[in-house]
């Protein structure tokens, strides 16, 4: 990590944030092409521990932490980032069709006072057809799951025209992805930040649309719960919703920043002259209320939550997942730290887990959350959970 922030960093800080971005990718496409080069990152980086292992909607992973979608659009490092310690890898978001994302520059923000990021790319991508093939013939050491959005053709589309998109996107992946991640509520498409399916009736038709498919793996859905966070009346029509689709297996929160002038180190004039959705550690107090809310009230022997936002440090990771997440992921966090604080952080998750007497991070998922006897399904009422 040192040398990440002693020589890299700089090098990549003093370019345009997309340039960099591209350059890092090329780099690793590079390297990718040596098998002893695959060898030697996985020998740095990996840590095998039992007690980090963990099945999550059938999957085996050797580590709860992955890497989030946004790095890696279209599959073309996955046999890299999937041998630098991460326990899974997200790819994308990738749409049905190709897209070139939004088109006004720059789309990217370093945000350095905070450690984050200001994201407006409009999720570009190579196409469904072109990343399913890439990834066929890959070879990653973890399970690979595949971020789904509609396509960004700078125009509005309809909730059936997105859920048509996004079902035959997904036939695309089916024998390819391990799972698959539906991205309801990315803030820079043309919708803006109220996602399509927001409503429950919405969101049922996507997910008849999608069941649909033959060979469905896992499905997780991204999305931003309508009005207050953390209040059952948010949550509780969603999880009725996909009540009846035993393919979905739990759920991403994509919590954005609540009042960025605010919490942000980062000047109001700077903010100003940027647009987009805010990452970093500003959303892990946000995020993780949001957790511990939806642990309360999902049934958890069919859904699980991927805690997303902020995570920077084992301590982070540990955090959301005694609050309730069964996996984490970060991205942001490795434009800061380099890819060493994949192992650090998995180093630091043995060490918090025996401190707090835990044989494996199964056990010490949401147990900083449930008080013995009190259990919330998705079909408890208001009243039993403001008891």
């Amino acid at each position: 990590m040192e040398l990440y922030r002693a020589a890299v960093r700089p090098l990549l800080f003093a370019c345009d944030a997309e340039w960099s971005h591209r350059a890092t990718m090329a780099f690793c496409r590079t390297l990718s092409r040596s098998k002893c080069v695959l060898k030697m990152l996985e020998r740095q980086f990996a840590v095998r521990d039992g007690r980090l292992e963990t099945i999550v909607a059938g999957l085996k992973f050797d580590s709860p932490l992955g890497l989030a979608a946004g790095f890696d659009k279209n599959g073309t490092a996955v046999d890299i980032v999937s041998r630098l310690g991460f326990g899974f890898v997200e790819i994308g978001s990738v749409s049905e069709r190709p897209s070139g994302g939004n088109r006004a520059r720059p789309r990217i923000w370093r945000l350095p006072a905070d450690e984050g990021l200001r994201v407006y790319y409009g999720c570009p991508n190579d196409g469904a057809a072109v990343v399913a093939a890439r990834l066929e013939k890959s070879r990653p050491t973890v399970p690979v799951g595949i971020n789904l959005v509609e396509t960004n053709t700078g125009q509005l589309v309809t909730a059936e025209q997105a859920a048509v998109e996004l079902a035959l996107a997904l036939t695309r992946f089916a024998g390819i992805a391990d799972y698959i991640v539906l991205n309801l509520s990315c803030p820079n498409m043309p919708h803006g930040p109220g996602g399509l399916f927001d409503e429950p009736e919405e969101l049922g038709r996507l997910l008849q649309c999608i069941g649909r498919s033959t060979r469905l793996p896992p499905v997780f859905l991204k999305l931003k719960p309508a009005g207050d966070l953390q209040d059952p009346r948010a949550i509780d029509p969603i999880l009725q919703a996909v009540d009846g689709y035993a393919f979905v297996k739990g759920f991403i929160l994509n919590i954005p920043n609540p009042d960025p002038y605010a919490t942000l180190r980062t000047p109001a004039a700077a903010l100003d002259r940027m647009r987009g959705g805010i990452t970093g550690p500003s959303l892990r107090r946000p995020t993780n209320a949001a957790i511990g809310a939806w642990y309360r009230r999902i049934d958890r022997k069919r859904h699980v939550l991927i805690g997303t936002g902020g995570i920077s440090s084992a301590e982070d990771a540990y955090e959301i997942i005694t609050l309730g997440a069964s996996l984490v992921q970060l991205y942001t966090a490795m434009v800061y730290r380099g890819p060493g604080l994949v192992r650090q952080i998995n180093d630091g998750l043995c060490r918090l887990l025996a401190r707090g007497g835990f044989r494996n991070i199964g056990e010490a998922v949401g147990s900083a959350n449930i008080r013995p006897g009190r259990y919330f399904s998705s079909r408890a009422t208001i009243s039993t959970w403001a008891e």
